[in-house]
């Protein structure tokens, strides 16, 4: 039985990880009408339906849930042993993982300027919402994670701090209905995030003395997809301070609370033990720092 080819792989990958044939393009740089054109190819091929398109929304089946794992784990495998059979390639390489609002709205605008700072350095982006800490145990010596919110991770160290704040599109909200206390936002639709520990539930345990119930209608697997829908003024969010910084600014998004309403958190930055004095580390590193830094003083202004 002849098999998927190797690049149809990678883009069913790169697809089913992003959850987006546009931002699969942009990575595997194709085009969007490539990506749609490879992924019904092999959903013809296998003779199953790998994805659920929805309007500007795209879920995977449950095969394709499966069948992703599959995939990923095998290109994972290829990638490393290609890495130990060609060792001159992986000493320039380096894998960061952090999640997906991180690596989109945080990292993705400053990838030029690292290139040309670092134009030896193959640095690759990997997406992972969920158990960023457990997949860095199985990762390899050149590997960097961007681990979100408050983590006790092993040598860990602090990157950027974070303020976490209700936000929703301007069109959402009028002047007459505008909430004064967090109680209020209970006549609004919340957009849960699955897997945050800074939620909802922490959020209102914070600000709202009596027991309430918190309704939990809109709930989503990534925060991309819960920031898509505060765009589009389905349901208020909560945002995080600077990924979200620049939809504030062209008043896309607004705040619903100024302080004392807002949570914080910390992200943290976490390398290999071993690899600590590897130059290309310390350059990704020494980047990640600098970007940090920039957001603090533009905060500070």
């Amino acid at each position: 039985m002849r098999r998927p080819r190797l690049n149809v792989l990678r883009t069913f990958e790169a697809a089913g990880r992003l959850l987006s044939f546009s931002r699969a393009a942009d990575e595997l740089s194709i085009t969007q009408a490539a990506v749609s054109q490879q992924i019904r190819q092999l959903e013809a091929y296998l003779d199953a339906d790998l994805f659920i398109r929805n309007h500007r929304q795209l879920t995977l089946t449950y095969t394709g849930v499966a069948y992703l794992d599959a995939v990923h784990e095998a290109l994972d495998r290829l990638d490393t042993i290609t890495d130990q059979l060609f060792p001159d390639r992986s000493a320039q390489l380096v894998t960061l993982r952090c999640t997906s609002s991180v690596a989109t709205l945080w990292l993705a605008p400053q990838l030029g300027s690292f290139h040309t700072l670092h134009p030896q350095i193959d640095l690759r982006i990997r997406t992972m919402d969920r158990d960023l800490e457990d997949n860095f145990s199985q990762g390899s010596r050149q590997e960097i994670i961007v681990l979100s919110e408050n983590s006790t991770a092993s040598g860990a160290s602090k990157l950027l701090d974070i303020t976490i704040t209700p936000v929703c599109s301007p069109d959402m909200i009028n002047d007459n209905i505008w909430p004064k206390t967090p109680g209020e936002l209970l006549d609004f639709e919340l957009v849960h995030v699955v897997g945050y520990k800074d939620d909802w539930h922490r959020w209102f345990r914070n600000f709202q003395t009596n027991e309430i119930a918190i309704p939990g209608r809109l709930s989503v697997d990534s925060s991309m997809f819960a920031l898509e829908a505060a765009l589009r003024g389905e349901g208020i969010m909560l945002g995080r301070r600077p990924f979200i910084d620049k939809y504030l600014v062209s008043g896309d998004l607004v705040e619903v609370f100024s302080d004392p309403f807002h949570l914080h958190a910390s992200y943290y930055i976490q390398q290999n033990q071993n690899a600590r004095n590897s130059s290309v580390i310390i350059n990704v590193v020494n980047w990640l720092k600098g970007l940090a830094a920039q957001q603090i003083e533009i905060r500070a202004e």
